[in-house]
């Protein structure tokens, strides 16, 4: 928001420039050390120096904006060192001064904490990359934050500044700014209860993106005050009399009106003006004295008390609010004591006492949902956006600490908002378990949490996370932590299921050594350096089918064909063949449940279909139907990790169980009825059926069929398929037993 041109400075601005200085010199020589002044004094002479020929849209000098900024962190109380480090933020932005020449100047905090607060710069003549900039300067800025929640101080008042100084900027950019500042800075300052900043921001950002509504809003909240005035004030005095009364000291009875902030996403006429009144008392008891005379002397509208003084909101809110009939009219109640109000409105800014430690303790829960994003390379900032917009709910664990996750989290992310094994082995959990009832309330684990339960956690060592738990979570948390487990399993499958393969080719070919010292043996050590293997991975590579075993022992002569030369001649090819694999590399799948398989989504294959497989990153292999249109093809567009393998069902078709299917279909009349013909047809009873709307074109159709064997369940799929009406069918997960 700069331009180099040099113009003379108006009195008025050099005046403002004074100002500022001096407010900002006289609060750290006041609050800070020594050295803070020193730092201070150099900071001053930096932006003068290196900002002092920029110029903002607006035309006043720029460095009246970091002055500013500045400014606003002495006035919200924050320390000496957050004031030289606000005063420079834009320097790396802005002027030709690096993140070495602060670490030099300044130190490594606060090179640290001025880089965390610039944009990345898209490269030249390459405009498409906008957004992937966009996502990294967010996530460079959330590290910063994590890692100092002073650096989001900084940058909420930097915002602020720049939205009060809009006017000057083109259209199109004023939409874009406050666009950006409603949907990601307007939710942060929000959570951390810093109501005063947000609603300014909010109502800076109607301005700008609505501004004929904006002045209509205003006119009629204008209006509607001179309009309701008498009444409100007479319900304002009849408080103020109950309360004297009993001779209960107060500090302000007050009426709280429509904010214009709060009708940005409201486009029709304002039907109220007056959202409820505030007492404030001098301490927590007075509140609950204030609440009981309240409560005797009028109409209590039931089930709408709240306290938040015993408990308060994970942002910081305290205070405690009610429903009454005053003078025949249903207001709102906030009692607060001057403490409270001043936290409510200023986050911990009203009463920190200076300690960065106490900062990051007072919004601990906060920031470790942030970090976990921050953290996380999958997470875009769309995630955060959506994190820090989302409702919170708060929940308890059987010792009483308080965790909070957004509204429509499950007990598997309580689980792993507690410890990530916890989650890894969830099976459920018991409600309020310390409750006197002799019945606990079992949940499973994708049940979503209600605010201020409590939960006890049940686990099973022997159930581990599978893809479709991703559809039970919430949080980025729990995402993160369940795809690192499945991939983790992945690997250990394919390892286990190589080393398996190895041991009965050694017994095959009558070696007595086991896998662990055969593996140690010096020939074979010799053999995987030769081919840049580590033991672990030639298990995996062999237990994937993608390094053929009979290939690599052959060219290392590891065979001992001295001991089966005769064997083999005495045999037909063919059946020496079965037993060691035979050159032609083919994986047999004789469970579909086999964690090293994945059966692709796109065709839904089952046994008896031609099928074709592809190994994804040394750790699953993905089946398709061989005539899938979606299926990767070997050609030069391949993925590098991602390879053609034969395969083949290997399943035996007396096995028998329920099978659960699922059909994708175009809604229309006589469906169901051509769908149970076929099953009936096959001589297969429907145990239970269900159908669910997915839009106004589709449904989802659920049958669960009677314990059948695989043919005769792929003869009903393939009737199934050719349905012209059928999108899509695939068969539902067993459950876990």
């Amino acid at each position: 928001m700069s331009t180099t041109k040099q113009t003379n400075i108006s009195a008025s601005d050099k005046s403002l420039i004074s100002d500022l200085d001096n407010q900002i010199r006289s609060y750290v020589q006041a609050n800070g050390t020594d050295k803070d002044a020193d730092l201070l004094d150099q900071a001053i002479t930096d932006i003068r120096k290196h900002h002092g020929h920029q110029l903002r849209k607006s035309g006043q000098p720029f460095i009246i904006h970091p002055l500013r900024v500045a400014s606003s962190i002495c006035r919200a109380g924050l320390d000496a060192p957050t004031v030289v480090a606000a005063l420079l933020h834009d320097i790396i932005e802005d002027t030709k001064i690096t993140h070495k020449d602060i670490h030099e100047r300044y130190g490594s905090w606060y090179a640290d904490i001025v880089t965390g607060l610039t944009k990345i710069k898209k490269p030249v003549r390459q405009k498409s990359v906008t957004a992937d900039n966009l996502d990294a300067t967010y996530q460079r800025m959330l590290k910063t934050m994590v890692q100092d929640v002073r650096a989001l101080f900084i940058k909420l008042f930097d915002r602020l500044d720049n939205m009060r100084d809009m006017d000057a900027m083109p259209r199109d950019k004023q939409r874009r700014i406050s666009l950006e500042t409603l949907n990601i800075y307007v939710p942060i300052a929000e959570r951390l209860g810093l109501t005063r900043i947000c609603q300014e921001h909010t109502e800076l950002c109607f301005k700008l993106l609505y501004p004929k509504r904006y002045k209509k809003t205003l006119k009629e909240i204008d209006e509607l005050k001179k309009d309701r005035i008498s009444t409100i004030n007479a319900m304002q005095d009849s408080l103020r009399f109950n309360i004297e009364k009993q001779k209960l000291p107060f500090h302000k009875i007050e009426p709280l009106f429509v904010h214009p902030a709060s009708r940005i996403q409201e486009s029709g006429p304002i039907d109220h003006i007056l959202e409820g009144f505030r007492i404030v008392v001098k301490n927590s008891l007075d509140c609950f004295q204030a609440l009981g005379i309240i409560h005797t002397n009028y109409y209590v509208i039931p089930l709408k008390i709240r306290d938040y003084i015993s408990n308060p909101l994970w942002n910081g809110y305290e205070g405690i609010q009610t429903e009454l009939r005053i003078e025949g009219e249903q207001t709102c109640i906030e009692i607060v004591s001057e403490e409270m109000l001043k936290k409510n409105q200023y986050g911990i800014m009203a009463h920190w006492h200076g300690s960065p430690t106490e900062l990051a303790d007072y919004y601990q829960i906060y920031l470790s949902q942030l970090d976990q994003m921050a953290g996380d390379e999958e997470v875009r900032m769309l995630d955060v956006m959506s994190y820090v917009q989302s409702d919170q709910i708060q929940v308890y664990s059987p010792k009483g600490d308080m965790l909070v996750f957004p509204k429509g989290a499950t007990v598997l992310d309580f689980a792993y908002g507690i410890h990530s094994e916890l989650g890894n082995h969830c099976i459920g959990a018991l409600v309020n378990p310390s409750s006197v009832s002799t019945t606990k309330k079992r949940v499973p684990r994708e049940r979503q949490l209600f605010a201020g339960e409590a939960l006890q956690i049940i686990t099973d060592p022997g159930i581990h996370p599978r893809e479709e738990w991703l559809k039970q979570v919430k949080t980025a948390k729990s995402r993160s932590q369940i795809k690192k487990a499945v991939e983790h399993q992945k690997v250990i499958n394919a390892r286990n299921s190589g080393r398996a393969l190895l041991e009965r080719k050694l017994r095959e070919i009558g070696t007595e050594q086991d896998v662990e010292k055969w593996i140690k043996s010096k020939v074979v050590k010799e053999a995987l350096k030769a081919e840049n293997l580590s033991a672990n991975k030639f298990f995996q590579e062999i237990g994937l089918q993608k390094r053929p075993l009979q290939q690599f022992l052959r060219k290392y002569k590891l065979l001992h064909f001295e001991r089966t030369g005769r064997l083999k001649e005495m045999i037909s090819p063919v059946f020496w063949g079965n037993i060691f694999g035979g050159d032609k590399n083919i994986f047999l799948i004789d469970d579909v449940q086999n964690p090293l398989i994945k059966l692709a989504s796109c065709c839904f294959p089952i046994p008896g279909d031609k099928i074709s497989g592809f190994i994804h990153d040394d750790k699953e292999i993905e089946i398709h139907l061989a005539n899938c249109s979606k299926k990767i093809l070997k050609n030069k567009s391949s993925p590098p990790k991602i390879i053609p393998i034969a395969v083949s069902w290997k399943i035996s078709k007396k096995i028998s169980r329920s099978h659960v299917i699922h059909l994708l279909v175009i809604d229309g009349t006589g469906i169901l009825f051509q769908i149970t013909k076929i099953i009936k047809d096959a001589g297969v009873a429907i145990i239970n059926s269900a159908t669910a709307a997915k839009n106004e074109k589709e449904a989802d159709i659920r049958i669960k069929l009677e314990s059948v064997t695989w043919p005769v369940f792929h003869k009903i799929v393939e009737k199934l398929r050719p349905l012209k009406f059928v999108k899509q069918i695939w068969e539902e997960p067993p459950q876990e037993s």
